[in-house]
């Protein structure tokens, strides 16, 4: 027997002959927003509502979804599906910011019947997010499988087994007590090779992998400063030469387009990578990598002239807001740099948070 709805009485007759619908159904139904039909009508959407596992592909993949989608084209794919009304698109962009139109809009899909989530999925292929298309398609068990050909893949380089070239000879012990350590440890230059990925990691990792065909990759900046002329009783970073070298090899040899710095001001740091991060080039590369080689501390490094860049300056530098041309790419940083506690720095307690990115 169907359970009566709330506020009703169980003994009275029924006005229509139609079959009664459990009233849990009903309030279901009703909470389904209408769709506007083929002739402009609104029309109920199916009372089955999106299927389980993509709710929970949705769910589980949300704050991810909600910090990487690019909104805009994709409101307009699925509302030329008639996924979306025209009222969903305004409440979704009288949102402030991407984020908050893309928690939005993962709260209505899921109300948007069973074909809602097929049709996300294809307006994201079809504005080119794809790795967000396999990073749903990884939490469906069982679900569709990602085409190959519609996601990006991280390596081109042909899959195989390889043998290290050139390798170093053992590690002779440091001669030098700073608190920097350098990559040659005294007995001179790496030799640096890059060796291709093994067939196993290149199928287990190519589906849910960034885009990296590019040429160059992306671009990359490194600043390095080795002298600092006592500044704040700094010492100069024997070995950072080397590192330096050895990085900029590295990331020319990955296909990236390096410019380097050496030995700059605090403020010099700051003004060249915001100069770095307004480049166009940004828009039509995949990827971009900075990297940091100084003294530093906790949150930030110095500047030869003794000064401090805080780092959570310089990821500002690249986030969405700053530096839209690198969005949902990847960016890259390394920071070599110790947080203080040596005797070649002075002491700092500067209470720095770390960035979030």
């Amino acid at each position: 027997m169907l359970p009566a709805a709330p506020g009703t009485n169980p003994g009275m007759p029924r006005r229509s002959s139609s079959p009664a619908l459990p009233w849990a159904v009903l309030r279901a139904a009703r909470d389904i927003p209408a769709a506007p039909s083929a002739g402009g009508e609104p029309r109920m959407r199916e009372l089955s509502g999106m299927q389980r596992e993509h709710r929970e592909a949705l769910r589980s993949s949300h704050l991810l979804l909600a910090k990487q989608l690019v909104p805009g084209e994709v409101c307009q794919h699925l509302l030329a599906q008639r996924v979306l009304t025209e009222e969903m698109l305004e409440l979704i962009e009288a949102k402030s910011g991407p984020f908050s139109r893309n928690v939005e809009l993962l709260r209505l899909l899921p109300k948007r019947g069973p074909s809602a989530f097929d049709a996300f999925c294809q307006a994201l292929r079809d504005t080119e997010q794809g790795h967000l298309v396999a990073l749903l398609h990884q939490h469906l068990t069982p679900g569709p499988d990602v085409a190959p050909s519609q996601t990006p893949r991280t390596l081109e380089a042909a899959p195989g087994d390889g043998e290290r070239e050139g390798a170093s000879s053992t590690k002779k012990p440091r001669r030098s007590d700073t608190a920097e350590t350098s990559l040659d440890d005294g007995d001179g230059p790496l030799s640096c090779s890059v060796l291709p990925c093994s067939a196993e990691f290149y199928q287990r990792h190519r589906e849910t992998s960034y885009r990296m065909d590019s040429r160059p990759k992306g671009l990359a900046m490194i600043i390095s400063n080795v002298r600092f002329g006592g500044a704040q009783e700094l010492v100069d970073r024997q070995g950072g030469e080397v590192d330096h070298w050895a990085l900029e090899k590295l990331l020319t040899s990955l296909g990236f387009s390096v410019r380097s710095l050496h030995d700059q001001a605090a403020e010099v740091m700051k003004s060249e990578l915001l100069q770095f991060a307004r480049l166009p080039d940004h828009r039509s590369n995949h990827s971009c990598v900075v990297a940091l080689l100084s003294h530093g501390v906790e949150g930030a490094v110095y500047g030869s002239d003794g000064k401090l860049l805080q780092l959570q300056d310089v990821f500002r530098l690249f986030d969405n807001d700053s530096c839209p041309q690198l969005q949902n790419k990847p960016k890259i940083f390394f920071i070599q740099a110790c947080r203080g506690g040596e005797s070649t720095l002075p002491h700092s307690s500067l209470p720095v948070s770390s960035p979030s990115l």
